[in-house]
């Protein structure tokens, strides 16, 4: 095994297996999970296209601060069992990573600051979030603390807090730090609260995919694919899917914008629909740095927001491209899109599991033309995957 952590924790599952091993099982589960789909034409389902890097590929992590009965301070990430190993090395991630997280424990040793503990919503330190532009080399850190205002970060904490990630870096190298407020209050949504500490307010990340560049605003809350490098290959197997031209291409669940930007020289038109607020600013900001003016974008929930859209189109979308979380498409979004009725659909999915079903509710209107699936987390049971679905004649 590669890493100490391997048998407590949770982190990656897979890696007393080569590589190659574990491609072959994803591939099986693949065939499994597909199979309905796959009965009539096996060969639609595509080989696994692998992670350019086998280590050391994700750009976030997020850490969490336990304590103890004993007063027993860990922080790290979720054992198998529930509980937190005090992380000494990782090998998902860059070696800085593991520079932060030892500042950070030195001055949480001499806070005295206490874990958070969330059924009894009391302790302040809740997690720390790592980012870092995997080619532009920019990092940001956030701090979560609790939003019990009992257990408020002092001034001096957070001046503290400042100085310890500062000392960990050479004096020439700018770090975006923030410290966010996790807030909750019964029968209440949870709230959060950003506050920008030090350094730039964002960090960019740049992407090659085909045979361009495109440049990548990433907010400390806003989503952006964890491994960017496999990302390209994601990307770039989604454009070669549809190789021609689309008077009107629908974006949901579109995040910061990245499919939008890359299918925009496909497409006369792109609507873009997401619901995460720092998500928007972030395409917003992406579509001016990359010179891009055909996409507009669209804030709100796809249930809700889709219908709205859909009144004022002169030219319904003849390609709707779908990223949605884990839970994938519920029956309302379903039901949308075979009433809407574009010519192809672009279903980008992070769990087959909940793709297949969906694929197999949309065969009462479409034909699954292509399975693609790229390995996005080596070492883990995750698959990504596209599918192609065109509208039966």
């Amino acid at each position: 095994m590669q890493c100490r952590h391997y048998l407590e924790c949770g982190g990656c599952t897979q890696q007393h297996l080569p590589y190659e091993e574990q491609l072959r099982i994803k591939s099986r589960t693949l065939k499994e999970v597909f199979s309905p789909i796959l009965l009539d034409d096996p060969t639609i389902l595509q080989p696994i296209i692998p992670s350019p890097l086998a280590w050391r590929y994700r750009n976030k992590m997020e850490f969490s601060f336990s304590q103890d009965k004993a007063g027993c301070t860990f922080l790290g990430l979720m054992k198998r069992q529930g509980r937190v190993v005090d992380l000494e090395e990782c090998h998902l991630v860059s070696s800085w990573y593991l520079k932060v997280l030892q500042g950070v424990r030195e001055w949480w040793q001499q806070s005295g600051l206490e874990a958070y503990h969330w059924k009894k919503d009391t302790g302040s330190l809740r997690t720390l979030t790592l980012r870092e532009g995997v080619r532009t080399g920019e990092k940001l850190i956030m701090l979560t603390i609790s939003g019990n205002p009992d257990y408020a970060l002092r001034k001096k904490d957070i001046e503290q807090f400042v100085k310890c990630i500062a000392a960990i870096f050479p004096a020439n190298e700018t770090v975006s730090l923030f410290l966010r407020i996790q807030q909750i209050q019964k029968k209440r949504p949870t709230q959060f609260y950003e506050w920008h500490l030090a350094g730039p307010d964002h960090i960019w990340e740049r992407l090659h995919i085909g045979s361009k560049d495109y440049h990548f605003r990433m907010s400390p809350s806003s989503f952006f694919q964890p491994n960017p490098l496999a990302a390209e290959k994601i990307y770039e197997a989604a454009h070669a899917l549809i190789p021609q031209f689309k008077t009107h291409i629908l974006d949901l669940y579109a995040g910061s914008g990245a499919l939008s930007l890359i299918f925009a020289e496909r497409a006369h038109r792109i609507t873009a629909v997401e619901i995460n607020p720092y998500a928007i600013f972030d395409a917003e900001e992406n579509l001016r740095k990359n010179d891009i003016a055909n996409v507009s974008l669209h804030l709100g929930d796809v249930n809700t927001l889709l219908p709205e859209c859909a009144s004022s189109w002169e030219v319904i979308p003849d390609l709707v491209i779908v990223d949605p979380p884990r839970s994938g498409l519920n029956e309302r979004m379903l039901d949308m899109l075979l009433h809407l009725r574009p010519k192809e659909i672009l279903y980008i999915s992070c769990n087959p599991a909940t793709q297949s079903p969906n694929l197999q509710t949309l065969a009462s209107g479409y034909q699954v033309i292509a399975l693609q699936p790229i390995d996005q987390f080596p070492h883990t049971s995750h698959i990504e995957n596209i599918a192609l679905l065109r509208a039966c004649q």
